[in-house]
């Protein structure tokens, strides 16, 4: 079992990577109540079935305010308090709601987490960010605020759907391509041992990945210049995400290769390089391209929450393991989104 500290100024976390950390909600003083993925309840039922339990649907469309409000009153049907300890069990949706619920209830109370995904465990569920959606715009409404502690089980990784457990490897990748040129290639030779989720390469590399994301957090928590180096990638991927039938990590790979040929448009990442990122998502069975609609995805981006006036921050790549923060126009953005070869007009 592996262990990290996140201390930030909006708390310390405690992170554990290893098998059988779900049994530790047993360790928690009082009575938690668990924010649970429906599908994870169902799945594990055995496992949490002696805790308050409430249920949490799946999709996007519930990562809103008025599932929160449902939380709350739950919450007081069950006279939590300001003793009580919530724990969100599931993915990254789950994770985001959770922490905002726990972080507002009250005006906060202790949370924790025990992500049941690959994506959760290496990215969505570390850092602290705990939001809902507005309007389908991802995050608008949120609070940054550490859990207490993070549980990375990856025997809960058994029951999850293939093409669940290949969106988390978009997030891993995306570490290795902007801080970690040698993640990157140790992906790659024992790629075919990651897709099988081989147990000790799986805690070496979620360890790998909390580490970097960590390090990223701790030295800029508020996101106000290294933690936009994790949006590689997001700026195009979460306007697919939103226009088209994709998982989250499946519309960042397309995004992140994306950011790559602008990356290669503006003279920064070799042409090698570029390549070698594009085969590797291929290898671990993410969708490389799509097909879109260059008007749509640029009006989408035009109101991400990542602009400021008619620039966008976005993340560029000198080379594999090195990324940039840069400004881009949005004019330009938009002329770059037209010139690529799978939109169309």
């Amino acid at each position: 079992m592996q262990e990290i500290f996140l201390d930030t100024g909006t708390g310390r976390s405690s992170i554990l990577v290893g098998e059988g950390l779900a049994f530790h909600l047993q360790s928690l003083p009082g009575n938690p109540v668990l924010l649970i993925d429906e599908n994870v309840m169902r799945l594990h039922y055995e496992k949490f079935h002696s805790f308050r339990m409430i249920p949490i649907p799946q999709g996007e469309d519930y990562k809103n305010l008025k599932t929160a409000e449902k939380i709350y009153r739950e919450l007081v049907h069950l006279e939590a308090d300001r003793s009580s300890v919530i724990v969100a069990v599931g993915g990254g949706l789950t994770t985001d709601i959770a922490g905002f619920v726990a972080s507002t209830y009250m005006r906060g109370i202790r949370f924790g987490f025990l992500p049941t995904t690959l994506l959760a465990q290496v990215d969505a569920g570390i850092g602290g960010k705990n939001g809902v959606n507005l309007d389908g715009y991802k995050n608008m409404i949120g609070v940054i605020k550490q859990p207490d502690f993070i549980w990375c089980d990856y025997t809960m990784l058994e029951t999850l759907e293939d093409r669940e457990y290949r969106a988390g490897i978009a997030e891993i990748i995306k570490y290795g391509a902007i801080r970690d040129r040698g993640l990157l290639n140790y992906m790659d030779i024992h790629m075919e041992s990651l897709l099988v989720k081989n147990k000790p390469l799986l805690e070496e590399i979620i360890t790998a990945c909390i580490k970097i994301k960590a390090d990223i957090v701790m030295k800029d928590e508020l996101e106000s210049g290294e933690r936009r180096l994790l949006n590689f990638g997001h700026t195009v991927g979460h306007a697919i995400e939103r226009n088209y039938r994709l998982l989250h990590g499946e519309a960042i790979s397309i995004g992140m290769v994306i950011a790559a040929e602008l990356s290669s448009a503006k003279g920064m990442i070799p042409d090698a390089e570029k390549i070698y990122l594009h085969q590797v998502l291929e290898k671990s069975g993410l969708p490389v391209s799509i097909g879109f609609d260059a008007k749509t995805i640029y009006e989408t981006i035009r109101k991400d929450k990542k602009k400021e006036g008619t620039d966008i921050h976005f993340i560029f790549l000198r080379k594999l393991g090195e990324a940039v923060i840069g400004e881009i126009s949005l004019d330009e953005l938009k002329s770059m989104l037209y010139d690529l070869p799978e939109c169309s007009e």
